[in-house]
């Protein structure tokens, strides 16, 4: 399934119903998957309006290669101790690239002279 994958197309859907592929990481955690954020991304925000979700298999550049299977299901914000779980998940998966990502984050902000958000941990279920 997904859990050799280093990076997935992570479908989510805007209120008009569009779906708009993003491109993450994603880690085994338990039954489900999970994948890290930005609280305020665009993304976060269409899953906590909508759950829905579809999964395939890409490459850092979110492009799938034919015939990949397509999973959906739905997204959970996890908090507390499940999402301290879930975030040592990618950490153990990606290592160093992971730790850097905050840092990448204060710069791009910094740049743009927006104040650091807070990361999110979002568990996906899925389905064939």
């Amino acid at each position: 399934m997904l859990d050799d994958a280093r990076y997935i197309s992570l479908t989510s859907f805007r209120p008009d119903g569009s779906a708009v592929p993003t491109t993450v990481w994603v880690a085994s955690h338990g039954e489900n998957f999970v994948v890290i954020t930005q609280s305020a991304s665009h993304k976060a925000r269409r899953l906590r309006r909508d759950a829905r979700v579809e999964v395939r298999q890409s490459d850092w550049r979110g492009r799938v290669a034919e015939g990949t299977p397509t999973y959906r299901g739905a997204a959970r914000f996890l908090e507390g101790a499940e999402a301290s779980a879930g975030l040592r998940a990618i950490r153990d998966k990606y290592g160093i690239a992971v730790r850097l990502w905050p840092l990448v984050g204060r710069v791009t902000n910094a740049l743009r002279r927006r104040p650091q958000r807070p990361g999110v941990v979002i568990e996906l279920s899925l389905s064939r």
